[in-house]
């Protein structure tokens, strides 16, 4: 009655129905928790015992950060074929993820010297360029199949790759870390809701609550993190006008969450972003000043949602391994005063 051939294709396509609608991110959360747990556990102990405990930093966490998501956006091997149409933004995205990634690393490591390679005694003082120009040309073939839609997108992404990294130690840029991870992380989560076939997150239009709650947490932590890190506490807004002003704000962004979770729109979702960010942003403006703590684990939360967001076990183990090295009281009492 029935070919074998078209049993097992029936079958396959249900599974991948099934998976593309499934919250796989979630469920691969729940099985890298006993990892999580050792991470956060164990960390804080063997930070000490390897001297990583003084080396972690907001500003190095934030370089790492960036540094696993150009790796993320790389080699995540994402699949042009899914697309509904042959226009897509995701070659430009990338592009502009590699780009500010490069430029904030070449910027970071101007003080890092170039590799160099020498020839035998005869020829020891010249440099063999050659090598080190033969080396970025086979780290650079990951970065061009990282865009096959187009002949032009491994020209594309190789040269903001280049681009990026010239610039960025052409001359000492003054760049904040945490702004640049959380606008680049912020970036790579509007793409996953854009296309979310291609990063095989889910299905458009089709997403589970599961799946738009983690977004909206992604984006909501990114903005805390930014705003505790960029806004001063300079305690000018009068009382009064702040409290008339913070429930304005919060009925805004409460409606902005309402009007996501219901049309899983990318604007609405930019604009929950924005109101929760001058929620946070008016909270610390309001406050005289604002605990270290507070700043550290905003930044560690951001961290290790995005990780799991983007099913990147190593960038949820950063996130908490910052977390494991911190002081271990409760910053909920000192951060409830953001919302």
């Amino acid at each position: 009655m029935f070919q074998d051939n078209m049993v097992v294709n029936s079958a396959l396509s249900a599974f991948n129905n099934a998976a593309i609608v499934a919250p796989a991110f979630f469920w691969n959360a729940i099985l890298c928790a006993p990892l999580f747990v050792a991470i956060y556990l164990f960390g804080r102990f063997y930070g000490k015992k390897l001297g990583l405990a003084e080396f972690m930093n907001p500003e190095r966490v934030a370089f790492w950060g960036i540094i696993m998501t150009m790796l993320w956006v790389v080699f995540m091997g994402g699949n042009y074929d899914v697309l509904r149409d042959g226009v897509s933004l995701l070659p430009w995205v990338t592009a502009g993820i590699l780009f500010v990634s490069c430029f904030f690393i070449g910027t970071k490591t101007r003080a890092v010297p170039l590799p160099l390679w020498y020839g035998n005694a005869r020829a020891s003082v010249r440099r063999r360029w050659w090598i080190n120009i033969l080396l970025f040309a086979i780290l650079m073939v990951p970065v061009g199949f990282s865009d096959t839609l187009h002949w032009w997108g491994p020209v594309l992404q190789v040269g903001a790759v280049c681009v990026g990294l010239l610039i960025g130690r052409w001359r000492a840029w003054r760049l904040r870390g945490v702004l640049c991870m959380s606008a680049l992380m912020l970036v790579a989560t509007i793409a996953l809701l854009m296309q979310p076939e291609f990063f095989r997150f889910g299905q458009l239009g089709n997403l589970t609550p599961i799946h738009l709650i983690g977004i909206m947490m992604t984006g909501i932590l990114l903005a805390a993190a930014v705003a505790t890190d960029v806004v001063p506490a300079r305690g000018r807004i009068h009382k009064s006008a702040f409290v008339k002003l913070k429930w304005l704000v919060r009925f805004g962004t409460a409606l902005c969450m309402v009007l996501f979770l219901l049309t899983e729109a990318v604007p609405i979702f930019i604009a929950t972003t924005f109101m929760a960010f001058v929620l946070f942003a008016m909270s610390v403006w309001h406050r005289e000043s604002v605990a270290d703590s507070v700043r550290h684990k905003m930044l560690a939360l951001a961290v290790i949602m995005f990780g799991i967001l983007v099913e990147v076990p190593t960038i949820t183990a950063l996130g908490l391994f910052w977390i494991a090295i911190l002081n271990s009281d409760d910053v909920r009492p000192d951060a409830r005063f953001l919302l």
